[in-house]
């Protein structure tokens, strides 16, 4: 290196942006309660919330009351089978079945009146009971679906039979489900919950690199080196950033892939570069928060009130068709919400650039603006 280039200032500004990474490095490998936690959250964490955690219907216990005792009914209580439904026990009175709800040993009372195949055969409408233990709203509602389908399924199959030999119209249902057709969620809680952490470590790792260096006194020391404001900052943000890329690429290959067997179909290297984006203006937001409080114990409370809020109105777990019109503002105003909208598309639907252009730039455009904001509090508060 010559001598004009060593005090070129771009190469000095570039050098000291290097040092500073450098430092956070270290730091962040003495802080190991927090790195441990970190690996802990990308790798097991991740695998239990995928695996452990399902909205889906499963094992509902059926107890079935069948007064008629015919091939017809036989045939209609083994299409409740497992996953869905678990038999439970086969009843002589509907008095027995209301007590099975209300003990909790059992999720619906099939009640098959008698004369069931007779009416059937003779093309006369019947009436089956079903009664649900609607204490679980959700797991209602999914086994009241699934029952109705199944009964209106076994109805079509019957007057099918019937009138083989007469030329009736048959509408047929013929579905094709896209990117998951055995309706697994598996995958889609997997990266909604790598998106999570990516949110949350990108907030915490630089907040509490910057409250770690206000607890100690070190940040006066910073200010008053050559260093400006914008390098402090980018020198806590770039760091955590790799570092969060890095744990990113351990979940996707060793746990989403590897322990769990699920198939990623997009691009890698575009998930890595929306992630990175994203991560460097949540991490300004950690900045933000950092700046306004001043030890680590506020940072906490600071980010555990936030989270909640900010998880809720990314559309992850409440979808925005079921919010109220006076959120959804609020909403496309987060950055995790267009950049939940592009991973789930880039890794499930295998999108590329012309796909998700719009949710990276408003991930880009909101991101930069929480990212400015933040600098300029840094710089006022050290004034």
């Amino acid at each position: 290196m010559t001598q004009a280039e060593h005090d070129s200032p771009t190469i000095v500004w570039c050098w000291r942006l290097v040092v500073v990474c450098r430092k956070e490095v270290v730091q962040f490998r003495r802080n190991w309660i927090l790195a441990l936690f970190m690996v802990y959250a990308f790798t097991m964490m991740a695998y239990h919330n995928a695996t452990a955690i399902s909205q889906e219907l499963k094992n509902a216990g059926l107890v079935v009351i069948d007064h008629d005792r015919s091939k017809a009914s036989r045939e209609l209580v083994y299409r409740f089978h497992e996953p869905q439904f678990q038999f439970v026990e086969l009843l002589e009175n509907s008095r027995d079945g209301v007590k099975r709800l209300d003990d909790g040993d059992a999720s619906m009372v099939l009640d098959i009146p008698h004369n069931f195949d007779r009416d059937l055969l003779r093309g006369r409408p019947t009436r089956l009971q079903l009664q649900i233990d609607g204490a679980d709203s959700m797991r209602a509602y999914l086994a009241a679906n699934y029952a109705e389908n199944i009964v209106r399924q076994f109805s079509a199959d019957v007057g099918r039979k019937q009138f083989a030999d007469q030329p009736l119209p048959i509408v047929e249902n013929d579905e094709r489900v896209w990117f998951s057709p055995n309706h697994e969620q598996t995958l889609f809680m997997a990266i909604q919950d790598l998106a999570q952490n990516i949110f949350l470590f990108s907030i915490l790792l630089p907040a509490s690199a910057l409250a770690r260096e206000k607890e100690r006194g070190t940040v006066e020391q910073l200010l008053v080196s050559p260093l400006s404001p914008l390098q402090i900052m980018l020198g806590k943000v770039l760091p955590m950033v790799g570092i969060i890329l890095l744990a990113s690429v351990v979940t996707l290959f060793f746990i989403i892939e590897g322990a769990l067997a699920l198939n990623v179909r997009g691009s890698i290297g575009l998930f890595l570069g929306v992630t990175a984006l994203f991560s460097g203006s949540a991490a300004g937001l950690g900045i933000l928060i950092a700046s306004v409080t001043r030890n680590m114990g506020q940072v906490g409370i600071v980010s555990i009130t936030l989270m909640p809020i900010l998880f809720m109105l990314s559309g992850s777990d409440t979808p925005p068709e079921m919010m109220p019109d006076t959120l959804l503002p609020i909403m496309y105003l987060s950055p995790l919400h267009h950049y939940l909208n592009a991973v789930f598309a880039i890794l499930i639907k295998g999108a590329d650039v012309s796909m998700v252009w719009d949710s990276i730039l408003y991930v880009a455009i909101l991101g930069g603006s929480v990212f400015a904001i933040s600098l300029m509090r840094f710089r006022q508060s050290f004034r």
